[in-house]
């Protein structure tokens, strides 16, 4: 109870599925593109203000231009995402059974569950159909057994000539900063850069992350997994130098100690 009033405490309409209107044709309740935005934006984070937007900009328009030739390239009359989305569903319609209830108007069943499917509508118990705009696996069933083209029940925003849209208008050109008019203002100098290493390669500082936002992941240690392995946190490191035990050669202090080193195991044919 205490989940279901800290969530209506905010708005639901912003994080439910179950308070979404179909009006969107949108079923995705993830941040993918944020966290897509923020991945790409990376290397341009410790630039300054001006080369910043400028690098993002032009990732943009790369970014846009690559989504264009692929959209160009496709053949169906469908987008890919819509097509895998309802193949997906489609290999789940085995477990559906339907009862004709009235003009275009179907119960399907699935397992333990019934749902009433409209055609004409478009709607489905399930709301899938009417929130992502593609026909759910209630609504593929009745398409298969009365032998129908799915195409004819998937929404006009999945069409190929639709996706193809989305990137007709480009980023315009931006002339260089040498074009650009003096204002006569005093120029903002940036802070000295710091040297760049000689060895190593170099770390893309990354975005920290806030509070409401999900943690980083732990790697899990695994021990033991073998009982003939020893794990690396129990091992004994030996110096190859004075073979002594608890450090390494480029930490020994026995200087002038001649090296010993353990004999070599020989292969058992």
């Amino acid at each position: 109870m205490s989940v279901y009033d800290s969530m209506m405490m905010k708005n639901p309409k912003n994080c439910s599925l179950a308070f979404f209107t179909p009006s969107s044709t949108c079923d995705d309740v993830s941040n993918n593109i944020s966290e897509s935005f923020n991945h790409v934006v990376d290397p341009a984070r410790s630039m300054p203000l001006v080369e910043m937007l400028e690098t993002i900009r032009r990732r943009a328009m790369l970014r846009i231009e690559a989504r264009k030739m692929k959209a160009m390239n496709h053949r169906g009359k469908f987008s890919l995402k819509a097509m895998e989305k309802v193949s997906e569903e489609q290999r789940k319609i085995r477990h559906c059974t339907i009862y004709p209830c009235g003009y275009e108007v179907f119960e399907v069943k699935e397992k333990n569950s019934s749902y009433k499917t409209k055609m004409v509508d478009r709607t489905c118990t399930c709301r899938k159909w009417e929130m992502s705009g593609l026909p759910c696996r209630h609504a593929l069933k009745i398409i298969s057994a009365k032998k129908r083209k799915q195409e004819d029940y998937m929404a006009a925003c999945y069409l190929t000539s639709t996706w193809r849209k989305q990137y007709e208008t480009p980023i315009k050109v931006v002339h260089g900063i040498n074009f650009w008019k003096k204002t006569g203002d005093a120029e903002i100098i940036p802070p000295p850069t710091e040297p760049e290493s000689s060895r190593g390669r170099k770390k893309i500082p990354k975005r920290i992350k806030g509070r409401n936002e999900s943690p980083s992941k732990k790697k899990t240690k695994v021990r033991n997994e073998s009982p003939s392995k020893v794990s690396r946190e129990r091992r004994i490191i030996h110096c190859g130098r004075c073979g002594e035990g608890g450090h390494n050669a480029r930490k020994c202090k026995n200087i002038g100690v001649p090296v010993q080193r353990p004999p070599k195991k020989k292969n058992v044919t």
